[in-house]
């Protein structure tokens, strides 16, 4: 048996007798090692014990550097606690304590010894001692590779200055005159030991003297310590704050002096740790962990700051930090390494500004100059999304005033459209799907509830939304498809279920506005091309989005829920009139008629006029009354003469409008409603007028309904003389 197979096997002193021979098949190790324990004769060594003591040293340096240094040192110490229990067992069969254990002492297998607990006791002291040397050498080749690593980064950054010096003498210059701290880097390797036994000492000095016995002091005496050294530090920094400079309007003119002479690096550093510390001034947790190299305390000198901040730093940005080809990310420029930490640092200070910021004129100067930076904020990429994160706030935010939305949508769309530099060369616009998807989401979030008051912000967010999906409508198509099969996957588990859960996940206004954002989407970008334009990719989801509208309607076809009729009803009918795709809807508006709700004669009431716009379900108080009926009547007189309109000017106009004017008439004959009936009546013949014209156009013409190219230029002719 090998010394590596001890460390690795052992047994369990509690272990019983029995339970030991019945595992001795398996782990027939650990049964010579009890044998070897309990044997009264050991066989006659051939060499000397001073020899097996040495190779067996040798045979345990050999195994720690196969396995872990920790596994080795736990199963050492349960070897010595089963070692010592092994004079409490008792062994029935003598044959087993007679058994030799062989261990191989050469690589060869030249001679094989038997080894007493005794003498792996004595080797465990000198295991340990070399195990102790081990870590240390391994500690010394880390060492020496971090300073490998240091000379390293210290040559590659020297290589680096002397091909600037060459590139560009002018710049390495001024280097040498305004930031000499930048080339100053290489320290000695003994300066730098020196700050590291300084350190060292320091944090021995530091280190508190407790009791061995008691460690439960000792962890309290370590976070009062602890809480010592923080306040201390907070205590450090706040003095440092207290006696920093203070900006005044002279600093300021000199800085914006030279900024204008000469786009002097040096007063821009100053002006940007100005800025600092106004971006923070109203965040009390900033100020206690953060210092400081200026404080401001005029209000007037604070929006000085800003304001020139923000104008001076995207033209200092732009003047130093030139791609190297046309169109490309500021991070190719030769300059990048740099200016790096101070573009990284305004538009972190920029940030914070836009989040912390109450005043509307103030929001829209930031989001203004923060547009202005838009290549530089693709540079960073978690930037780049906070920054996004922010602006979408903004967008969303029924706070915000009309200025400071639209301007945040500016800034989005300018994000989305930024090209970022790839890893292979490529300018790629990465931002656009992120931005695509984060919109919506973030639309959909702040639409959940509609009243008078919010209404105006959500159609002005709705609108602002479907211009971003007109920048690359192949990447629009693949949102728009993904969340239209979402909106069919509610309505198929509502129209299965049919439980008041899943009714609700349908009749809600974020679904509805859903449908609306979308129908808006495809009527902006799926107009037809009159002059053989290659189609949108959107207009195939024109179906899908049709039958998810439909499905929606025919889900409660309730009188209750007329008012989400009618907003799915304009929905469809402004795809319809954009698009020229023909959706049956009439029939929709006909089932309104039949509906007991218009048929009976209703009740008298003093209720306000229903409120269609903000509704999707009637308040149970306006059902049977005169005020919901007359409602009913008027939004289906709209509806009707909204989607005949669509169709005007079609060739088939007088065939398509006959099934309505036959409803309507039926209608008003059989009404108790004089109002609804008089609006109903006079749509009636309006629809008939147009229908008398079409056909007069239509009997001039000499060709038959299957000459599709002659039946276009008609409806084309027809359109020319209606408008």
């Amino acid at each position: 048996m090998s010394v590596e197979d001890f460390f690795k096997g052992g047994f369990e002193a509690s272990e019983s007798e029995d339970e030991y021979m019945e595992n001795s098949d398996e782990d027939a190790l650990d049964r010579d090692l009890k044998a070897l324990g309990q044997a009264e004769t050991v066989q006659d060594d051939s060499e000397s014990e001073e020899e097996i003591e040495k190779e067996v040293k040798k045979d345990v340096v050999m195994d720690k550097k196969k396995s872990k240094k920790q596994t080795a040192k736990k199963v050492t110490k349960e070897s010595d606690e089963e070692i010592d229990s092994e004079d409490d067992l008792e062994l029935d069969d003598e044959e087993d304590l007679m058994q030799d254990s062989d261990i191989d002492m050469d690589k060869d297998d030249d001679e094989d010894e038997e080894l007493d607990s005794d003498e792996l006791i004595e080797l465990e002291p000198e295991e340990e001692e070399e195990e102790e040397e081990e870590e240390e050498e391994d500690d010394d080749d880390e060492e020496n590779d971090d300073d490998d690593k240091i000379k390293l980064d210290a040559d590659k950054h020297k290589k680096e200055l002397e091909q600037l010096k060459e590139r560009d003498p002018e710049f390495y210059d001024y280097l040498q005159k305004e930031g000499a701290d930048l080339l100053d880097f290489d320290m000695t390797e003994d300066e730098d030991e020196e700050d590291e036994e300084d350190q060292s000492q320091g944090e021995e000095d530091e280190e508190p003297e407790f009791d061995e016995d008691n460690d439960d002091d000792g962890e309290d005496d370590d976070e009062d310590d602890s809480d010592e050294e923080g306040s201390k530090k907070k205590k450090s920094i706040k003095e440092q704050n207290d006696n920093a400079e203070v900006v005044t309007k002279a600093m300021l003119a000199e800085w914006i002096d030279q900024l204008d002479k000469t786009q002097n690096i040096k007063a821009f550093k100053k002006m940007l740790s100005a800025f600092k510390t106004a971006a923070r001034m109203s965040d009390e947790e900033q100020q206690e962990n953060i210092t400081f190299v200026y404080k401001i305390v005029s209000p007037h000198v604070f929006n000085k700051v800003v304001t020139t901040t923000m104008r001076y730093a995207p033209t200092i940005f732009n003047h130093y930090l030139k791609p190297k080809k046309e169109g490309g990310a500021p991070s190719t420029a030769t300059r990048w390494s740099f200016m790096k930490s101070l573009v990284k640092s305004y538009l972190n200070n920029l940030l914070h500004l836009l989040q912390n910021l109450t005043d509307a004129n103030m929001h829209y100067v930031a989001i203004r100059e923060a547009e202005k930076c838009t290549a530089y904020w693709a540079c960073f990429e978690k930037t780049s999304k906070d920054y996004l994160k922010t602006l979408l706030n903004l967008w969303s935010n029924l706070s915000s005033s009309d200025n400071v939305r639209i301007q945040s949508f500016l800034a989005i769309r300018s994000l989305a459209t930024t090209p970022v530099e790839s890893k292979k060369g490529s300018s790629e616009n990465s931002f656009l799907d992120l931005c695509l998807k984060n919109i919506y989401l973030t639309f959909v979030r702040n639409c959940k509830t509609t009243n008078p008051h919010t209404l105006p912000a959500i159609n002005l967010m709705r609108n602002l939304a479907v211009e971003l999906y007109g920048i690359n409508q192949v990447l629009s198509y693949q949102q728009a498809f993904a969340y239209i099969r979402q909106l069919a996957v509610h309505l198929r588990g509502a129209m299965q279920l049919k439980t008041k859960e899943s009714y609700k996940a349908v009749y809600n206004w974020q679904y509805i506005h859903c449908i609306d954002f979308w129908a808006n989407v495809l009527s902006t970008y799926c107009q037809p091309k009159d002059n053989g334009e290659e189609e949108s990719p959107l207009k195939s989801l024109i179906f899908p989005l049709v039958q998810v509208a439909l499905g929606a309607i025919r889900l409660i076809p309730t009188a209750q829920y007329f008012p989400l009729r009618f907003h799915v009803l304009r929905c469809m009918i402004s795809l319809n009139q954009s698009t020229r795709v023909f959706i049956p809807l009439a029939p929709f508006i006909f089932e309104v008629f039949e509906s007991g709700e218009v048929k009976n004669k209703s009740n008298p009431s003093t209720l306000k006029p229903l409120e269609w716009e903000v509704h999707l379900k009637a308040p149970k108080q306006y059902l049977r009354t005169r005020v919901y009926q007359d409602g009913i009547l008027e939004q289906a007189n709209e509806c009707l003469n909204d989607f005949y309109k669509c169709f005007y000017t079609h060739i088939a106009f007088p065939e398509m409008v006959i099934p309505g004017i036959v409803a309507i008439k039926r209608f008003v004959k059989k009404s108790k409603n004089p109002k609804g009936s008089r609006q109903l009546h006079s749509l009636a013949q309006k629809l008939e007028t147009k229908s008398k014209f079409i056909i007069m156009q239509r009997s001039k013409a000499d060709f038959s309904p299957a000459d599709i190219k002659e039946c276009n230029e008609f409806m084309a002719e027809m359109r020319q003389k209606l408008q």
